[in-house]
């Protein structure tokens, strides 16, 4: 029996189930859960859709969100924790792998190259462009009707994870899937409104305080911007509205390795990397204790802000 075999069976007989994804929610992370909630909902599974923060307005269409509770409203661990686009079960929260001792059986479907395979069932590829090419396959084996609200959950991810469907990791697997998600009822226009044509005033706001900081290093191979408390307070701007800077940097002509560094409280940094084509930056985020996919990673290191560029500037110019 494969993974997905063994996944979909272990779901298919389970009638209570938590499904869980990482803090600093992303399209990936929120779409294969609520796309992976709503299917055992559809079977009469009782399951709980749990993340430790809140929806960014960004994916408040999606269906099912408001559902999503944190942790601590959760009175009773079910036997059965799914993780969903988490590398290990501390993705979810500090302290959260306590939750291990509170469950009968772990389940972790992610598409990380550096997941630690912490499951009792695991589904990991990393040769899928996001976790919900991964989640599609479980549904289709337990089986569920994909509705419109699931392919509009599992769209959303593709969309987010491959930047559109540009990324390197968009294979033809990934848009064959697409296309299956858009017959089978994926509210296109309502993805295209709120991801690409919403934008808060404090997102533009923020990145026109953030665009002067622009820095390149390495003969322009290396480029980053930085975000701090104070830019993003005079912004006003949350932390979801720094998702996506990373960008930036990264589409400047000559540059391989683009950086963003947002400033944390507690003296942490988090530290988001992408590359091009040469630089595998899951192994310089793995250098401070993060990790990710070769062309985007991520890591949050604890210093002030300059000392943090210094560092991780360093280390992706030895990865050139």
């Amino acid at each position: 029996m494969t993974a997905i075999e063994s996944i979909a069976a272990a779901l298919a007989a389970s009638r209570d189930v938590a499904v869980v994804s990482h803090i600093i929610p992303d399209g990936d992370c929120l779409g294969s859960t609520l796309a992976l909630a709503l299917a055992l909902r559809q079977r009469g599974t009782r399951a709980v859709a749990v993340n430790a923060d809140p929806v960014p307005d960004m994916f408040q269409f999606l269906p099912g969100q408001e559902t999503i509770i944190p942790p601590e409203k959760v009175t009773e661990v079910p036997p059965l924790l799914v993780m969903v686009d988490s590398t290990d079960m501390e993705r979810a929260g500090e302290g959260f792998s306590q939750w291990r001792q509170k469950t009968k059986m772990v389940i972790n479907i992610d598409h990380h190259v550096s997941n630690t395979r912490f499951g009792d069932l695991n589904l990991v590829d990393s040769r899928a462009a996001a976790t919900a090419e991964l989640i599609y396959a479980v549904l289709e084996k337990i089986p569920v009707t994909i509705t419109p609200a699931i392919a509009t959950c599992l769209y959303t991810a593709l969309a987010t994870d491959t930047g559109s469907f540009q990324y390197e990791n968009c294979t033809a697997t990934t848009m064959r899937l697409a296309a299956r998600l858009m017959e089978q009822g994926a509210d296109l226009s309502l993805i295209r409104e709120y991801l690409w044509e919403r934008k808060p005033l404090a997102s533009i706001r923020l990145l026109a305080a953030v665009l002067p900081t622009l820095t390149l290093a390495y003969d322009g191979r290396v480029a980053w911007l930085t975000v701090s408390r104070a830019a993003l307070e005079a912004a006003g701007a949350r932390p979801e509205h720094a998702e996506g800077l990373v960008n930036y940097p990264r589409s400047i002509a000559g540059v391989e390795v683009g950086l963003l560094f947002r400033e944390l409280p507690d003296g942490l940094v988090k530290v988001s990397l992408r590359s091009k084509k040469i630089v595998d930056v899951n192994a310089v985020a793995a250098r401070f204790g993060g990790g990710g996919h070769r062309r985007a990673a991520g890591c949050t290191i604890r210093g002030d802000l300059d000392t943090v560029v210094t560092m991780v500037v360093a280390a992706a110019g030895e990865a050139l």
